[in-house]
């Protein structure tokens, strides 16, 4: 198990380096472990999260993290709660893409798309498609398979087309029950390398499919929009960026923003009740810029009903690299009893303001109330170091007035250095650093508990920026002055990182001010599976193991094809700590094996450890 050190943070202050808590008010900051203690073996690394999710995925009450991992070709990682302020990984996908440098899946989204009750993990590849793995139903379970359960390609959505070879990008990938029926669809918008390649699709299953098992199923394209026109009267376009879905006028099918990268172009996306429609051009209102210079919602947005009038708004975050009058702002599409989704102009938009606390991009959205006043709170995150996290809490009254929000810094962040000097002239330390960038990027805050405690959570996944990975260790360089050859001597020395996270949970706490908690991760490392002893042996041998957590385990010996010999633990539950079997040298039915060499094989859920041993006689 890995925990967060809190000794060597003393000896950082020693030395006279400042890991700043962050100011937040009401709030309980979780920190992770230093990812990378992982097992690289098992691929998990958790050195870049671009997405995280929570969600209750085996039906048991209790929610899981799930989070996505860029390294070695992609991943995506299960978390499951096991105690207080623990978890304990329960399943990892195989990897995404073939491709080592590979920066996907950058979503990840918990749905039900064939509507047979079973949960779907459901996450996109940059060259493969859109990647669903289903739950096996099976009480107690975290078997989501060893493969797809369905891929969304060209080959089972026609529409779905991708030239090989060609990477292409879903930065926003959602699930919305659009027509009112129960049932979910898939809203990706497909932003390629190729032009005629952007596309904004509305995706429906069509049969069911299993754990590992695709069936009969396939895919419907309801809709499939290619990159809008830049013509005269056209719909502005741009590359395909994100779509939300939100019923704006608060009756019948949902509509769905279109968002493009040429100006921050959008428009709307309505169901006729018969087929989806874009705008009429005939109004000149069928589309509207955003902003003065090219810039986008880089993760898209999402649809919140702030003011509970029945009507949705749609938020969507500023990333701009020019216009600097619209860095650090949000803009929010709204409509209220007197117009209409078919149109969209400037009355349909307002702006939350977070430019006097920060003038930078930002990233990631939710929304909750954390401090629990009844006010709801939308939530966004920057890659500026002291305002990682931000709030806009809602007064109340008219939303398109800012007077009517408050805006604060909810979590400040933590830099993370990778190296320091610290020079020693005389007797006077001088101490410099050089830190990470790294941020919390998608967030998943949906008035989200975690832990089951009452209070809200905010889940943030670190991703280092450009994708560089952040380190687990410090180089700490020592130079003292030497005088009598007047020179520094210089000594380097590498140290545990304790600020390098994979995600940290933000939580409201029943006191003001900041509670640092240790969260403990449990990974298959820390399931000690020992050489058996005596090896070789004949006739008996002893099998011991450690486990970190009550658990339910199978132990068994095969052959070297494999075959299995003797169950020596049949799924049965055993307590945390160490324990040990012994194994007499027969099969399953008594009689004595031959001699030659044997594997002896530890399942624990979806993970396994195994050694080989040697029975001579």
């Amino acid at each position: 198990m890995k925990r967060f050190c809190i000794t060597f943070l003393t000896l950082l202050f020693v030395a006279g380096i400042s890991f700043s808590q962050p100011a937040v008010q009401k709030t309980r900051f979780y920190r992770s472990p230093s990812s990378n203690l992982l097992d690289r073996d098992m691929h998990i690394q958790l050195e870049s999260i671009r997405c995280v999710a929570a969600a209750d995925l085996n039906n048991d009450g209790k929610q899981e993290i799930i989070a996505t991992d860029y390294t070695d070709g992609g991943h995506v990682h299960v978390f499951a709660p096991v105690g207080v302020d623990s978890f304990e990984l329960v399943w990892s996908s195989p990897k995404v893409d073939v491709q080592v440098d590979n920066s996907s899946p950058r979503n990840v989204i918990i749905a039900d798309l064939d509507n047979d009750g079973l949960k779907e993990i459901i996450f996109d590849s940059n060259r493969n498609g859109i990647y669903i793995y289903e739950w096996d139903g099976v009480s107690g379970s975290y078997n989501f398979g060893t493969t797809y359960s369905q891929l969304i390609n060209e080959n089972n959505c026609s529409g779905f087309t991708v030239t090989a070879g060609v990477d292409f990008y879903t930065e926003k990938m959602s699930v919305a029950d659009l027509y009112g029926d129960g049932r979910q669809e898939l809203i990706v918008s497909l932003r390629s390398t190729t032009t005629a390649e952007q596309k904004y699709m509305i995706i429906s299953a069509v049969g069911n499919w299993d754990v590992n098992d695709p069936g009969f199923s396939s895919f419907t394209m309801d809709y499939v929009g290619a990159r809008p026109d830049l013509g005269p009267w056209g719909l502005g376009g741009g590359s395909a960026t994100a779509m939300v879905a939100a019923n704006l006028d608060g009756t019948g099918p949902k509509e769905v923003i279109l968002h493009a990268y040429n100006y921050g172009d959008v428009s709307v996306l309505r169901y006729d009740g018969t087929k989806w429609v874009l705008p009429d051009t005939s109004t000149h209102k069928q589309n509207l810029y955003l902003y003065n210079t090219d810039g986008v919602s880089y993760f898209g947005g999402f649809a919140y009903d702030i003011d509970k009038d029945g009507r949705d708004e749609v938020y969507l975050p500023t990333n701009v690299s020019s216009d600097t009058t619209k860095l650090g702002k949000v803009v929010g599409i709204c409509y209220d009893s007197s117009s209409t989704p078919t149109q969209i102009d400037s009355t349909n938009t307002f702006e939350i303001d977070f430019s006097k606390i920060t003038k930078t991009s930002l990233w990631g959205y939710g929304y909750g109330d954390i401090d629990g006043n009844g006010k709801p709170n939308l939530y966004f995150t920057t890659a500026e170091l002291g305002h990682a996290i931000l709030s806009a809490e809602f007064e109340g009254g008219d939303k398109k007035n800012p007077d009517n929000w408050q805006t604060s810094v909810l979590y400040n962040g933590d830099s993370t250095a990778y190296s320091m000097t610290i020079k020693d002239s005389l007797g006077h330390a001088d101490t410099s650093v050089v830190y990470d960038t790294y941020f919390p990027s998608k967030i998943f805050a949906q008035g989200t508990d975690v832990d089951g405690d009452g209070k809200e959570d905010i889940v943030a996944g670190y991703q280092p920026w450009l994708y560089a990975g952040t380190r687990d260790s410090i180089a700490v360089t020592t130079l003292t002055w030497n005088s009598s050859l007047s020179k520094f001597d210089s000594s380097t020395a590498t140290v545990y990182n304790p600020t390098r996270y994979s995600f940290v949970m933000l939580e409201k706490s029943t006191s003001t001010g900041v509670e640092a908690h240790n969260i403990t991760f449990i990974t298959p490392n820390d399931y000690q599976l020992d050489q058996n002893f005596p090896n070789p042996f004949n006739p008996t041998t002893t099998i011991s193991f450690t486990l970190p957590l009550n658990k339910k385990i199978t132990l068994a010996v095969y052959d070297m094809l494999g075959r299995e010999v003797r169950t020596l633990i049949n799924n049965e539950e055993y307590a945390k700590g160490k324990h040990s079997v012994t194994w007499d040298g027969k099969n399953n039915v008594g009689h004595a094996v031959a001699s030659g060499t044997y594997i002896y094989r530890m399942k624990f859920g979806n993970f396994e450890q195994s050694k080989k041993m040697l029975l001579l006689k």
